[in-house]
């Protein structure tokens, strides 16, 4: 077979796993109606995505060490297949989060750390230098036209084919890695560090679902205990959030010491702690994922604007998407041809700054009157991205020596999907606490709600707060007997928080830029 067979199914993979989450992004409004559920549900089940990858891309890269690169490659494509396909037919959200979130989740992250490393593998010299150009560029076009290809089969068919289409490039990538090299046994396999997989998933899972959890169940004191069956979870009265990230830290600490101890031993570990003291390395970890974490909140929080403040469908959410996907890619390239000219810290300071101008001008620009050609302005802020995009990789990857290239590939990966994962679970619990404070203080300063009717709908407010949609919104409240001039003065006191809420959701991603653009100053002061 050809020799670009194996760069063919490779990068076929890399697409796959880049489209997942864009087409979940720009579907949301549709995947609420057809499984029941709510904005809450759709940003828990994609943050538990992004946190399954997180848990287990260290895992992954160990595996591959011990069972062949090819091999859990293979297995990482077939669960992704099982998990994409179980997605397809979902009937309900739970039966979402298995299939997509948690057994797609886990085979996503069984492949892309071998993705790299299978490369390496088949190409060198210039073949290798053109086959990792090539991967990138396919997951460039694969973050642009995912909205496009999302919205279209939401709009006009179902959100279903794009999942099912998914299991037949699975099935197309199975077929095409028989042309991958065969795994080379190693004189001794390294054996599994069992102690490090569990510190490492049960820490980052406890910490993000804290995060999850906080709108319900309270940041600090308990709104109400957390139900295991008739066990209360509410410790001294305090909520479960502290508790599972207090937990979660406690862990990830404890994983480092077990690593430390790993490595000085020379035992076989998931990472090697040394590897951090590299100048500029942890610097970098933390600029990649903040860039990530802003990103990803990003690509939740504008379509979900769009399609509940101008009730815009899939494909006119994947079109809107479309001006800053372009613009993403034409200042990454424009990033790419400046590198050796400026130091690339400073490139990537520039691109801070230039998404926190961005994100001023959308927050700007969000008010009750705002207008859908309002938010084309967000192209600044796609400028900034794909500066910042252009340098992390290359600045984090050239500042480690080529045997420590594979750990700090699976290393970057934690970090990566622990941004997403994190960026979205906060902003969605920041925006509905927002909307929470904003409809209980304009409730009670309301002349126009009799007195009487406030108790109780204080009382709804607290219980099952939502961002939802004006037709949504006039159904339930029609459905409940409300009258109409009652109607009018909360749909006008719902539309004035939702959009309050949905400004302090891009100020707290201007907040992480201006702490991205401070963690810079860690970075190596090198051109590359």
């Amino acid at each position: 077979m050809s020799k670009w067979t194996a760069l063919i199914a490779l990068s076929m993979a890399m697409f796959i796993i880049v489209i997942d989450t864009t087409i979940m992004n720009v579907s949301i409004s549709a995947l609420i109606v057809d499984l029941d559920t709510n904005v809450s549900g759709i940003q828990s089940a994609i943050s538990i995505y992004a946190l399954v990858m997180a848990s287990f891309i260290l895992i992954g890269g160990k595996l591959g060490d011990i069972l062949g690169k090819k091999k859990t490659f293979m297995i990482g494509s077939v669960l992704f297949g099982i998990g994409t396909f179980t997605a397809s037919i979902s009937p309900s959200l739970g039966v979402l989060v298995l299939g997509w979130s948690i057994v797609e989740g886990l085979g996503s992250a069984l492949m892309l750390p071998n993705i790299q490393t299978l490369l390496r593998d088949e190409y060198q010299g210039k073949d290798l230098a053109f086959a990792y150009s090539i991967v990138s560029a396919i997951g460039a076009v694969a973050a642009a036209v995912g909205p496009i290809v999302g919205g279209f089969l939401t709009t006009f068919y179902t959100w279903r084919l794009a999942f099912l289409g998914e299991v037949l490039i699975v099935i197309t990538v199975l077929v095409l890695s028989r042309s991958i090299k065969a795994d080379v046994p190693l004189p001794s396999k390294p054996k599994f560090d069992f102690a490090g997989a569990f510190l490492s998933v049960l820490g980052l899972f406890s910490i993000v679902m804290g995060i999850l959890l906080g709108q319900t169940y309270g940041f600090w004191l308990a709104k109400q205990p957390l139900m295991i069956g008739s066990w209360e979870i509410a410790p001294f009265g305090l909520s479960v959030t502290p508790v599972l990230i207090g937990l979660g830290a406690l862990l990830i600490m404890l994983l480092f010491r077990w690593e430390k101890r790993q490595e000085e031993t020379g035992g076989d570990g998931l990472f090697k702690p040394s590897l951090f003291s590299t100048p500029g390395l942890m610097s970098g970890f933390i600029v990649r994922n903040l860039h990530m974490a802003i990103m990803a909140a990003f690509l939740f929080t504008f379509p979900l604007l769009l399609q509940l403040t101008f009730e815009f469908s899939a494909l006119q959410t994947g079109f809107a998407l479309l001006p800053f996907s372009i613009v993403v890619l034409i200042s990454a390239i424009i990033g790419a041809k400046l590198t050796g000219r400026f130091i690339a810290k400073r490139i990537i300071q520039a691109g801070f700054l230039l998404v926190i101008l961005g994100l001023g001008i959308v927050a700007w620009a969000v008010k009750p009157d705002v207008q859908p050609s309002d938010m084309s302005l967000g192209v600044v802020f796609g400028a900034g991205v794909g500066l910042i995009a252009s340098q992390i990789l290359n600045l984090i990857f050239s500042s480690v020596d080529e045997k420590d290239t594979p750990e700090t590939s699976g290393l970057n990966g934690t970090f990566e999907q622990l941004g997403n994962s994190i960026g979205v679970a906060l902003v969605g619990t920041i925006m509905l606490s927002t909307l929470l404070i904003g409809l209980q203080m304009s409730i009670e300063e309301s002349t126009e709600i009799p007195e009487e009717y406030k108790p109780e709908l204080l009382a709804a407010v607290e219980s099952s707060v939502e961002l939802v949609s004006d037709t949504q919104l006039q159904s339930m409240l029609e459905a409940s007997g409300t009258d109409t001039a009652m109607q009018a003065e909360l749909m006008d006191i719902y539309a004035q928080s939702r959009t309050k809420a949905f400004k302090i959701g891009i100020v707290f991603l201007i907040f992480l830029a201006m702490v991205g653009l401070v963690s810079t100053v860690g970075l190596s002061n090198r051109k590359l």
